[in-house]
């Protein structure tokens, strides 16, 4: 079979030779690349992309729209293809452990080494514990730490963290429409996506759980289209051809008035058939998916070396970011995340028992 120019994305359900984690890594380090100009008082840089971008979009915030359209497509997978406990579960272990240490780190090792308090006052305020509320990715994000990072160009902790209420939203509703049946037949995962999309694009302020979250409209959006192309995957043609006219039509929407209908669309397409129409990079077998441990390393990282580095430039913060980024995601992919995920099974069977145990207990109680 001819991947690049006869197959469709059906065609590769149950494939594990594709490209997702090496995209995945690529969006996380393309966050960290864009943030650097944000982060690193640099005079006179300025991204070179946004010469191309013409003011429709900027890499970082390409790259997050690429994370949640393939988290759409791949997360679609799991609600139907293995039900909403095992789906929700999954969620759960993949977010909560690594972003759990992640918040730890930045409170009793990043924050006590960055602080412009003494080390007794920074761990006696209510503010520096408050910071945990940011490890349920639910509750409105706190962005600040007592005496961190005061003199940088901003002083958000970790700026990064805005997306995951979205992706924790965007997850449960996907949950809730895979209870009602909506998934159950094509026709209507299709009907009810667009007519949520239709609805988002002109009163995406009064959608429910995600419509008043900050900067969640585009993702929003891509995640949707990720759950379209799963489902509609058996018609999804992975072509050379509609790639190159996908590319030349994307780059020509930057800066046009039609830009956001048609580019979400073409990007999309580009990023599946990168996923699964060119050549296969084992890229799990060498460095494991440290793409969830870059994203919500990088921030932080960037701006202890800004602080500590002021007269450097964005690209030197980029260097030395990257190398220490890379070092934690691997420690927090090889000894959180990754172990976690490999016990998964063992994970739903004592949750299945802990509900079955709940349930009792609950008709005893109505007894």
């Amino acid at each position: 079979m001819n991947a690049v120019n006869s197959s469709c994305l059906k065609d590769f359900d149950g494939s594990r030779k594709n490209n997702f984690t090496l995209l995945r890594v690529l969006f996380a380090w393309l966050v960290l690349y864009g943030h650097s100009y944000a982060i690193q008082n640099g005079a006179g840089f300025v991204d070179p992309l946004n010469s191309i971008f013409k003011g429709s979009i900027w890499i970082g915030e390409l790259a997050v729209n690429g994370f949640f359209a393939v988290s759409g497509f791949l997360v679609t997978a799991s609600i139907i293809k293995r039900g909403f406990f095992d789906y929700a579960v999954s969620r759960m272990i993949r977010i909560y452990p690594a972003l759990i240490l992640c918040v730890f780190f930045s409170v009793f090792v990043l924050g006590v080494i960055a602080t412009s308090q003494s080390t007794i006052t920074y761990l006696t305020s209510e503010d520096s514990y408050r910071y945990f509320t940011n490890s349920l990715a639910f509750l409105p994000m706190q962005w600040t730490l007592p005496g961190v990072f005061e003199q940088n160009t901003r002083d958000a902790v970790n700026g990064s963290l805005w997306s995951l209420p979205v992706e924790l939203r965007c997850y449960m509703l996907l949950g809730i429409a895979g209870v009602m049946g909506v998934f159950s037949h094509r026709v209507t995962a299709n009907f009810v996506a667009l007519v949520v999309l239709g609805f988002g694009l002109f009163f995406f302020s009064d959608l429910p759980l995600i419509g008043g979250l900050f900067d969640a409209e585009h993702p929003a959006l891509y995640f949707l289209l990720g759950v379209l192309f799963f489902v509609n995957r058996e018609y999804v043609m992975l072509n050379a051809k509609v790639a190159v006219v996908c590319l030349l039509i994307g780059l020509s929407a930057f800066g046009k008035d039609w830009y956001g209908f048609i580019f979400p669309l073409c990007f999309v397409y580009l990023c599946f058939y990168a996923v699964y129409a060119t050549p296969y990079v084992p890229v799990d077998d060498k460095l494991g998916d440290v793409s969830f441990g870059i994203y919500i390393y990088a921030w932080p990282v960037q701006q202890y070396v800004a602080q500590i580095y002021p007269e450097g430039n964005v690209y030197t913060n980029i260097l030395l970011s990257t190398l220490v980024v890379l070092v934690l995601a691997k420690i927090s992919w090889h000894y959180i995340e990754s172990p976690i995920l490999n016990n998964k099974t063992l994970i739903l069977e004592r949750s299945r028992k802990v509900l079955d145990g709940l349930d009792k207990g609950k008709k005893l109680f109505q007894v």
